[in-house]
């Protein structure tokens, strides 16, 4: 795999932009502050400009005032000649335009304005008079028009009534130019805001400039950026432009003026400030830079040593999966350096870890041959018995298969597996049946030919692949002498072992069968063989695959028929042989296929019953069953029991005594109204688990028989263990107690022997009177048959029992 990025290249990126997010961040703090620092100064500038204009708007209004108070008096201001003070101020109105800038003098009494003034009296400046009386306080107000014009009122001490007032008006031109002194700001002038017609708000000059100051103020409002307001320019300002100058301009509201609001327009020269703060910006941004290429440069020389020795050590590794060792350690030797400052790292130690792995990897090569030899034969064989595996099995059965066109001859298999084997692990141990497996496979090999191979497919399965047969016999007796050798027992640890084994055989000639197939076939025909009860052999035949797929076709019909409701339940009545009192049922599957009509349960019982299916089957039969005897108690039946037939699938199952109960709790019946029916061969399989199963059931109320008692083992030594209620005598003795002596001392020894270890006796099949009477004759307990009834259908049962019971008595039977 050729390296793309290497690791170190993305650690470098990874760490150049954690440098450069930081560099960034932090110029973009410093430059931010700085100009949050410019701001900060320009709004204290204009806070320290508006003291200025206060204080010097107080000094030369507290002048004015002196100044009037002298003359005032030293004219004999308390007469009330008022005439004369008038004749004194026009006398001094030159000198005080000269000195103090005034442009009038008015003096007003109780009458108006004594003397002939130089122009109109304006409403403002009576206003002025009569806030001056009444608040006998010196008043200022500023009035502009064209030029603004600064009026100062102050109140004269005289003995009238009314008191005098004089008005000062003056420019503001002495204002200004004390500010311009104080301040050196670079222009100043009092300028006037006015809305225009299209809603836009334009400063005009208001106060005594020359043409040239005017020029250059209107070209200054030009220069205003679009969108200026009033409250930017009084708070703090704006930067423009002009004449390359960069010129802070500002504005100062007067609080004493009337009329369209005048402000102080401030132009100051900030150029050297704003220099000042681009020098700044420029320091720090020039400063980033460098600190982030310097760290580049360093970063980048001292990763790159380890993404070439990291580089190297990849280009080296593969070598050790080709086991080219020499190259590894000359290209090894070749690009160590020995280092100024011997200080080890990860790196040393990865390339030290991958030189011992060299080594390793060199002192496990040799290792490696003789170990993958091992592994190639336990591939083939079974560890456990030697013989060759399900892998050598079908490797040699193609090859087989490949030579037999050209020999022209027939390869047999033989698929076999020990019959009940299950059994021993269960009983003895895993141990145990692994040498029983061992034993085995040793006599299953001992009738076979050198050319033949034996296998073991998996746990008790054994296969056997007969090459270059000449004829079927062949196959026969090879057969028969595998199923002689299990013939003697075999001993275990001490224990004998009777064991038989079952065989299916599939021969065939074609080239072109697959091993798959021939391993089906064979098994099927085991299958076919395990049908005869064990030690037996069968060769497949297309019949048997035409069974098994109708058993699978017929699997999935019966599902579609449960959940389609083509199931239902025949009652056979069973009576009470003396009195002939009805006692229940018992419960026999029936199913009607739309199609195919009534399938007889001989003929899909015994395809189901080793199927997933069949337990689920089972469990609806015990559903169906109890709702049944819900319906006999509802409708005057109340003690009716009824008899169900487990398959041994469903009788071993775990959840059997759950699912029973909740069935006789949700119908509200009697756990003494249902009786399971097992069979011998069931029982006896494993003797103790269904002991164990009998008496959870009995436990729980329920009863218990035995179906087809004397046709499986024929042996009543078992009962005594077995918790049971009932045992059924088959149909095959009851049909010939009659004709047969043997048969009729058969029943009646186990109809004694069974009534002396406290069960009852049922007896099936019952189709004569003769059969009947000699029964009761045996004192047995219970029967059913034709003679009785036959089964009768769930949709029939009602109008049966009317016609043929009567007091819970069956009638018209013998």
């Amino acid at each position: 795999m050729k390296v793309q990025v290497s690791f170190t290249t993305k650690t470098i990126l990874i760490l150049l932009a954690m440098v450069l997010t930081v560099a960034i961040v932090i110029s973009t703090v410093l430059i931010q502050e700085s100009e949050a620092r410019v701001l900060l100064e320009q709004r204290e500038s204009q806070i320290s400009n508006q003291r200025r204009v206060q204080l010097f708007e107080d000094i030369l209004h507290g002048r004015m005032i002196t100044l009037i108070d002298v003359i005032s008096r030293k004219k004999g201001i308390y007469s009330n000649n008022l005439n004369e003070l008038q004749q004194s101020l026009s006398n001094l109105s030159e000198y005080l335009t000269l000195n103090f800038q005034v442009e009038s003098l008015l003096l007003f009494d109780e009458f108006g304005v004594v003397g002939t003034p130089n122009r109109p009296i304006d409403n403002t400046i009576e206003r002025l008079v009569d806030t001056t009386r009444a608040t006998f306080e010196s008043r200022s107000l500023l009035v502009c028009d064209n030029v603004c014009t600064h009026y100062i009122s102050i109140p004269v001490m005289a003995d009238s009534d009314t008191i005098p007032i004089i008005v000062v008006s003056t420019s503001m031109r002495e204002l200004l130019y004390l500010f311009s002194r104080a301040t050196d700001v670079h222009k100043v002038a009092i300028v006037q805001a006015k809305k225009m017609p299209a809603g836009e708000t334009k400063l005009a000059v208001a106060s005594q400039v020359s043409a040239a100051n005017r020029q250059y103020l209107q070209s200054l409002f030009e220069v205003l950026p679009e969108q200026w307001r009033i409250d930017d320019l009084v708070i703090k300002g704006l930067n423009v432009v002009l004449d390359n100058q960069q010129l802070l301009v500002s504005l100062l509201p007067f609080d004493h003026a009337s009329g369209d609001h005048p402000y102080l327009l401030i132009v100051q020269d900030v150029s050297a400030m704003v220099r000042q703060n681009e020098q700044y910006q420029y320091v720090v941004i020039s400063s980033a830079i460098g600190l982030f290429l310097l760290f580049s440069s360093l970063l980048y020389v001292f990763l790159n040593q380890y993404r070439i020795r990291l580089l190297n050590i990849s280009e080296r590794l593969p070598m050790l999966a080709e086991h080219k060792f020499k190259e590894f350690y000359t290209i090894a030797a070749k690009r160590r350096k020995s280092p100024i400052f011997r200080l080890t790292d990860e790196l040393d130690v990865v390339e030290e870890a991958a030189n011992n792995l060299a080594r390793q990897l060199e002192s496990f090569d040799g290792q490696m041959a003789i170990n993958t030899a091992k592994l190639e034969k336990m591939a083939m064989f079974d560890v456990l018995t030697g013989l060759p595996n399900r892998n050598m099995l079908t490797f040699q059965i193609e090859k087989q298969l490949a030579s037999s066109i050209r020999d022209d001859r027939l390869v047999a298999l033989m698929f076999m597996d020990l019959d009940d084997f299950k059994k021993v692990n269960d009983s003895h141990g895993h141990d145990v049946g692994d040498k029983l497996l061992k034993a085995a496979a040793m006599r299953i090999s001992r009738p076979i030919r050198d050319s033949d191979i034996a296998s073991r497919f998996g746990g008790d399965e054994f296969v056997i692949l007969l090459s270059n047969i000449e004829s079927k016999q062949h196959v026969d007796k090879v057969a028969q002498k595998i199923i002689d050798e299990f013939i003697d027992p075999i001993i275990v640890d001490g224990v004998t072992f009777y064991v038989s084994i079952s065989i299916g055989i599939a021969i065939t000639s074609h080239s072109r069968a697959t091993p798959v197939e021939l391993l089906r076939h064979a098994d099927i025909a085991m299958y076919e063989a395990k049908a005869k009860k064990g030690a037996a052999f069968k060769v497949y035949d297309a019949t048997m695959n035409l069974k098994v797929m109708q058993k699978v076709e017929l699997e999935s019909e019966a599902r579609e028929a449960l959940r389609d409701n083509q199931f239902s339940l025949a009652l056979q009545p069973q009576i009470e042989m003396h009195t002939g009192k009805l006692i229940g049922f018992e419960a026999l599957l029936r199913w009607y296929h739309p199609k195919k009509g009534h399938i007889s349960p001989a003929q899909f019982i015994p395809l189901l019953e080793n199927t997933s299916f069949m337990l689920e089957l089972d469990y609806w039969v015990i559903a169906r069953s109890t709702r049944i005897v819900r319906d006999f108690k509802n409708s005057g039946y109340p003690d009716i029991k009824i008899a169900i037939n487990l398959s041994a699938g469903q009788f071993l199952d775990p959840t059997l005594p759950e699912f029973l109960q909740q069935q006789i709790i949700k119908n509200d019946i009697a756990p003494n109204q249902v009786c399971l029916e097992l069979t011998e061969t069931v029982l006896v399989s494993d003797i103790k688990r269904a002991t164990s199963i009998m008496r959870t059931i009995r436990e729980m109320g329920c009863m218990l028989a035995i179906d087809d008692f004397g046709t499986g083992y024929s042996s009543l030594s078992y009962l005594k263990s077995l918790p049971a209620d009932y045992i059924k005598i088959d149909r095959s003795f009851v049909a010939n107690i009659a004709s047969s002596a043997d048969d009729r001392n058969i029943v009646h020894s186990t109809i004694s022997m069974v009534c002396n270890m406290g069960m009852q006796v049922v007896a099936e099949g019952i189709e004569t009177s003769e059969q009947y009477e000699l029964l009761c004759h045996f004192d047995c307990h219970i029967g059913q048959g034709y003679l009785i009834s036959k089964p009768i259908s769930e949709a029939n049962i009602w109008d049966v029992l009317n016609d043929k019971v009567e007091y819970n008595f069956w009638k018209d039977f013998t």
